[in-house]
């Protein structure tokens, strides 16, 4: 899912709407698309970028996109198939395809070998600029490479991949940390509401709290990285692709269950850990090195 605000703007709010919030899921929609898609061939592997044939403008804007995506999504795997990238004509059209209503947010929504997006002119209250759009896409195409090196078309719903790695691996690679809530906010703002679960129930709060569970996992999954670095994100991918689902390659491969890891998280998040500059240790771990700090500041 992907939502924005117009121009990028920094330090924003908890409660703020935030820009570029993502996720995946798509189908048909009811806009006449170019007939003949258009191959753009990055590092990654291969786009086919479908628009309407009058919208041609968007089109070289989302092309610039995905070009400029490609090697930053390298680091995670290659393409099995390609992706179809559909632009459509307005935010009626992406609602159509996204099979959701009343998400004036939303501005793309991506699945294993598909990705939908509004045409970026089209956007409210202003239209995208290239670097709105750029990060949206990077976003918004490191889910399609997660479920491709995890899964095949047949099998990728069924690894039960849970939102906050989906998000945090998307947020943490088009670095989006400066649109997030900071470590310090996400902290209060959950001991203010202990009811709120981001992390282990995410979908409760997509809707009215996206920055809360789009913080949080972007913060969790940036400390799975400081902690097991991101080779240890490749091998889990490719554990899944070998068989087994989430919870199962995640315990092999990190060592211990995400659950565990979860609490650990969140533990590091209510004990202030980061204001230390340090990350709790992992299993016989050597103590990691100091977290970078937020770049959307205090």
């Amino acid at each position: 899912m992907s939502v924005t605000v117009g121009r990028s703007q920094r330090g924003p709010g908890v409660g703020v709407v935030l820009a570029l919030m993502l996720g995946a899921g798509c189908v048909g929609s009811r806009a006449a698309l170019k007939a003949d898609a258009v191959p753009v061939q990055t590092e990654v592997g291969t786009f086919l970028l479908e628009y309407p044939p009058a919208d041609t403008q968007d089109a070289a804007m989302v092309r610039a996109s995905i070009e400029k995506a490609g090697h930053r999504l390298a680091r995670w795997g290659r393409l099995q198939e390609p992706v179809t990238v559909r632009i459509h004509r307005d935010h009626e059209d992406l609602e159509d395809a996204a099979r959701r209503s009343g998400y004036e947010w939303l501005r793309a929504w991506t699945r294993y070998n598909v990705m939908d997006v509004q045409a970026p002119s089209t956007w409210s209250p202003l239209p995208a600029t290239q670097r709105d759009l750029d990060e949206t896409m990077l976003h918004e195409l490191t889910h399609a490479v997660m479920y491709q090196a995890a899964a095949d078309l047949g099998g990728w719903r069924q690894k039960k991949i849970p939102g906050w790695f989906r998000e945090g691996m998307a947020s943490y690679t088009a670095e989006q940390g400066y649109r997030r809530p900071t470590l310090e906010q996400l902290a209060r703002t959950l001991e203010e509401n202990p009811t709120w679960e981001p992390l282990l129930r995410p979908e409760a709060l997509y809707q009215k709290q996206m920055p809360v569970a789009y913080g949080a996992a972007h913060h969790a999954f940036t400390f799975l990285v400081n902690r097991y670095g991101e080779e240890t994100v490749r091998a889990l991918l490719e554990e899944m692709s070998r068989g087994p689902d989430f919870p199962v390659a995640f315990t092999t491969t990190v060592g211990l269950p995400p659950e565990a890891f979860l609490r650990d998280f969140t533990r590091y998040l209510r004990l202030r850990g980061f204001r230390g500059g340090r990350l709790l240790r992992g299993p016989e771990q050597a103590p990691a090195a100091p977290e970078s700090p937020d770049p959307s500041g205090p």
